[in-house]
């Protein structure tokens, strides 16, 4: 079988991260309908794990980026953090946890953030 006929190569292999995504999800989901109790997921919430696929994008780019460079660098972290961001909202309305107490996350978020180098930007050039 040739390299472009199997399901794990180039373009394809971005899809990964997202199917397990949404398998993962409908699983639990399928758990949950047969009885199975889990102690962090609040039903009245769970419209929040769909939340979770917008983390999926991010999650993609940033292994696609990882393999084809084979090392963490800004353009990986900058998604990563993307992904993060996500994560943490649903994670609050997941876990029914208090924004007013939970809200200094985005701010930790938004020096980390910081911290990593816009990928789309080059010494000297500004983001048009």
């Amino acid at each position: 079988m040739a390299d472009n006929d199997t399901v794990f190569s180039g373009r394809r292999g971005g899809r990964i991260i997202p199917a397990v995504l949404v398998i993962a999800v409908g699983v639990l989901f399928l758990c949950v309908t047969l009885g199975v109790k889990f102690p962090f997921l609040n039903w009245a919430n769970w419209w929040a794990w769909f939340i979770l696929i917008g983390a999926a994008w991010p999650l993609s780019e940033a292994w696609e980026r990882y393999r084809a460079t084979g090392t963490l660098d800004d353009a990986v972290w900058h998604s990563l953090l993307h992904a993060l961001a996500v994560v943490m909202v649903a994670g609050i309305f997941i876990l029914g946890l208090s924004w007013a107490i939970w809200w200094p996350l985005f701010v930790i978020y938004g020096g980390l953030h910081m911290l990593v180098r816009d990928p789309r930007r080059r010494r000297g050039q500004e983001v048009r």
